[in-house]
C-alpha cells in the first residue's frame, strides 16, 4: 500500500500543476487536478499514523476540494468526514473517476512456460483458476461452480501479479487489472459505483479474469474500518455473490501481502473460496529470473547463473532484479570515472549479495505477529512455518 508520505507528495504535485493551469486560464483542467489532489490528501489522512498529520492532510483535502468547486460552481457539498452530497446535479457524480482511471484491460503476453520453478504453485493455480475455464462442462457436470474468487498472497516482490497474468493467458481470458488505489473515493456513493462498474465491464466480456492487486487497500476488516470503507466491502460482497454461478465465464483474482487484514466475510467459501500462497522463488525460479534480468547485460564468462541462484536463497524476485542492477552499476561507475570498460564479474555480484539481505525477512516477522493477533495461525500455516534464512 502506498505510504501517506508518498500520497501527500503526489497530492502536492497535482496541486502545483493545478495552480499553474488555473493561472494560465484553464479552469476545467485545473479543477480536475485539484480534485485528484484532494482525493490523495484524503487517502493520506486515512492512513497517516499521527493524529496531527491526519488533521493536516484532511484540512488540505477540504481546501483543495473547495478550490475545485469554486472553479465550477457550488453544486456539491463537502464534509470533513470525506462525504459529498450532490444537490443541484442529482444522480450525477462529477467527482467519481472514469472507467479508464479504474480499469486496465489487456491481453497478457506471459504464460507459465515463461516463469521458472514454483511448479507446485502453478498446479494449485491450474486447479483453482485455469481448469474451471478450460473444462467448464466437466465442472458443470459434477455440480462445481466455474466462477468464483481466488486470493493470491505471500511476501512482496515474489510474482503474484505475474502469476495472475500468466493464468489469464493460459485460459485465454481477458485480463482486467483494477487500480485499487483509484477505487476508493471519499465522496458518498462513488466508491460503490466504481466497484459495480468493474464487474459490469467484466460481465460484458466473453471470458474474463478481474484482478485486484493489493486488495487489502479496499477490503479491510469492517470491524476496524470507517463507514465509507465498510460500504466498499459491502459492495464487493454483493458483487462477489453474483460471480459464484455456473453460468459465468468470470473469475475474480486478488493479490495481497496482508491477507489477514482482509474482511473475513470476503474470505469465506463462495467469495474468495481459495487462497493460494505464492512464496519466494525456488532455485529454478531464481535461475529463470537471473537469466531474464541479465539477458541484455554484458557478462564476464566466469559468471555462473546457477551459482548466483544458489547464493540467493530466500531472496524475492524484486531482490534479484535489484542485485542485477547494482552489480551492473559497479563496472558502469568505473567506466564513468574514466577507468577501463569491462563486463560484469562474479566479484561484482558477490559484493552486492554480501551487503544485501533478503527483504522478505522483515515481512515474515511482521506477518507472524499480525496473524497471532488475529488468531488465524491455522489459516496461514505456510507463513507460520519455521524458515531458515
Amino acid at each position: 500500500m502506498t505510504s501517506p508520505i508518498t500520497l501527500a507528495a503526489q497530492a502536492r504535485g497535482y496541486s502545483k500543476s493545478a495552480k499553474e493551469l488555473e493561472d494560465s486560464g484553464q479552469p476545467e483542467r485545473a479543477r480536475q487536478l485539484y480534485l485528484k489532489a484532494a482525493k490523495l490528501y484524503n487517502d493520506a489522512s486515512a492512513s497517516a499514523p499521527d493524529n496531527m498529520d491526519k488533521n493536516t492532510q484532511r484540512d488540505l483535502a477540504e481546501h483543495l476540494f473547495a478550490k475545485a468547486q469554486s472553479l465550477k460552481g457550488p453544486s456539491i457539498e463537502y464534509s470533513g468526514a470525506g462525504a459529498v452530497n450532490s444537490t443541484d446535479n442529482a444522480g450525477k457524480d462529477d467527482s467519481s473517476l472514469s472507467r479508464d482511471d479504474i480499469i486496465l484491460k489487456e491481453i497478457p503476453n506471459i504464460g507459465f512456460s515463461d516463469i521458472g520453478g514454483l511448479e507446485n504453485v502453478k498446479e494449485e493455480i491450474r486447479k483453482a483458476i485455469i481448469y474451471p475455464f478450460t473444462h467448464k462442462d466437466l465442472y458443470k457436470m459434477y455440480g462445481q461452480n466455474a466462477g468464483e474468487g481466488i486470493l493470491l498472497y505471500g511476501p512482496p516482490g515474489c510474482g503474484k501479479t505475474i502469476m495472475a497474468k500468466a493464468a489469464a493467458k493460459e485460459c485465454g481470458a481477458e485480463f482486467i487489472s483494477v487500480k485499487t488505489s483509484s477505487i476508493v473515493s471519499k465522496w458518498v456513493g462513488a466508491s460503490e459505483k466504481n466497484i459495480k462498474q468493474i464487474f459490469e465491464t467484466a460481465r460484458q466480456c466473453d471470458k474474463a479474469i478481474v484482478f485486484f492487486d493489493e486488495i487489502d487497500s479496499v477490503a479491510v476488516r469492517r470491524s476496524e474500518a470507517e463507514d465509507y470503507a465498510k460500504r466498499v466491502v459491502n459492495e464487493l460482497l454483493a458483487q462477489m455473490d453474483g460471480v459464484d454461478t455456473a453460468d459465468n465465464d468470470l473469475l475474480v483474482l486478488a493479490a495481497t501481502n496482508e491477507p489477514w487484514s482482509i474482511d473475513p466475510a470476503l474470505r469465506r467459501p463462495g467469495r474468495f473460496s481459495k487462497m493460494v500462497f505464492i512464496p519466494e522463488p525456488d532455485l529454478d525460479a531464481r535461475i529463470a529470473i537471473f537469466n531474464l534480468q541479465l539477458k541484455n547485460r554484458p557478462l564476464d564468462e566466469a559468471v555462473d547463473v546457477k551459482s548466483l541462484a544458489s547464493m540467493t536463497s530466500s531472496y524475492s524476485g524484486a531482490d534479484l532484479a535489484s542485485i542485477c542492477k547494482e552489480a551492473a552499476d559497479i563496472p558502469l561507475g568505473e567506466a564513468l570515472r574514466g577507468e577501463k570498460v569491462r563486463k560484469i564479474s562474479m566479484k561484482d555480484f558477490a559484493t552486492v549479495i554480501d551487503k544485501r539481505k533478503p527483504s522478505i525477512v522483515s515481512w515474515y516477522i511482521g506477518a507472524r505477529k499480525s496473524i497471532q493477533k488475529t488468531e488465524e495461525e491455522d489459516v496461514f500455516s505456510e507463513i507460520m512455518q519455521d524458515i531458515k534464512w
